[in-house]
C-alpha cells in the first residue's frame, strides 16, 4: 500500500473518535450550558486509545512516512476542530 493512501486511512480512522471527544467534552458543554450528555472518564480514555491506535499500526507496520504524516495531520485537524468549536456567535473565544 502507497504511503498516502497508509496516511489517509489512519487519518480519517483517528479523526472519528477525536471528533467524538470533542463533541461530547464536558468543559465545552458546560461552558455553553448544553443540556447533551458528556462523556464519562472511561468512555473519554477509550475514545483516546482508539485515535492512537492507527498511528500506532503504522509505526509497528514501519511505515515511518506515513505515521508523520499521521501525526501531523491529527494534530492540525485537532486544533481545527478546537477552533471551529471554540465559535459563539461567529467570533473565536479567547481565554486571557
Amino acid at each position: 500500500m502507497s504511503t498516502d493512501l497508509c496516511s489517509a486511512i489512519a487519518i480519517a480512522v483517528s479523526l472519528l473518535p477525536v471528533l467524538t471527544l470533542a463533541l461530547r467534552d464536558p468543559k465545552r458543554l458546560r461552558s455553553r450550558r448544553s443540556a447533551q450528555r458528556t462523556a464519562a472518564a472511561s468512555e473519554r480514555r477509550v475514545l483516546a486509545v482508539l485515535a492512537l491506535v492507527p498511528g500506532l499500526a503504522l509505526a509497528t507496520l514501519g511505515q515511518w512516512p506515513a505515521f508523520l504524516i499521521w501525526l501531523g495531520s491529527v494534530s492540525a485537524a485537532g486544533w481545527l476542530l478546537v477552533l471551529w468549536l471554540s465559535r459563539e456567535s461567529g467570533r473565536v473565544v479567547a481565554e486571557p
